[in-house]
């Protein structure tokens, strides 16, 4: 290899690792511009309990009835957001199909559906382009949080 060879590297991956921290610093950025309020939140288990007492109950019924009688994979996305948020978990577009256990394009549209309702925000993960990692949005946790608190 020659030098201007390595020299060429060096600055492909200066410039590769330059971009990763700067999608991080800007990550790190947005969480630290969340309101306290909802900083506080993170800590709080009842409705992060409620959230997943939802979900368990979700597949239990699984056992006694039939799957295509509650399928909402919006709602089961939803709600494995809303676990993942608490957990400081970034979830990308495969878990999140798993999560809502629906067949992959189902489950993309889906995705796409809640976006544009801006519910959950989408971003390219920075150190594999080809995976899409997916968040609440602000409207989305607020929405979540305010229907586990009331029933709760």
């Amino acid at each position: 290899m020659s030098d201007e060879s390595v020299v060429a590297l060096i600055k492909d991956l200066t410039a590769k690792l330059s971009a990763v921290a700067e999608e991080f610093s800007g990550r790190a950025e947005r969480v630290d511009d969340r309101a306290p309020e909802l900083q506080g939140e993170r800590a709080r288990p009842s409705s992060l309990d409620a959230a997943q007492t939802l979900i368990d109950q979700r597949r239990l019924r699984r056992r006694f009835l039939s799957d295509e009688l509650f399928h909402e994979p919006a709602w089961d996305m939803l709600l494995a957001l809303y676990i993942a948020w608490h957990a400081n978990k970034v979830m990308n577009v495969k878990t999140l199909v798993s999560a809502a256990d629906a067949p992959v394009t189902t489950s993309q549209r889906w995705i796409d559906h809640l976006a544009k309702l801006g519910l959950v925000t989408r971003v390219v993960d920075p150190t594999d382009r080809r995976r899409i990692e997916v968040t609440l949005s602000q409207a989305g946790l607020e929405a979540i949080d305010g229907y586990l608190k009331a029933i709760g």
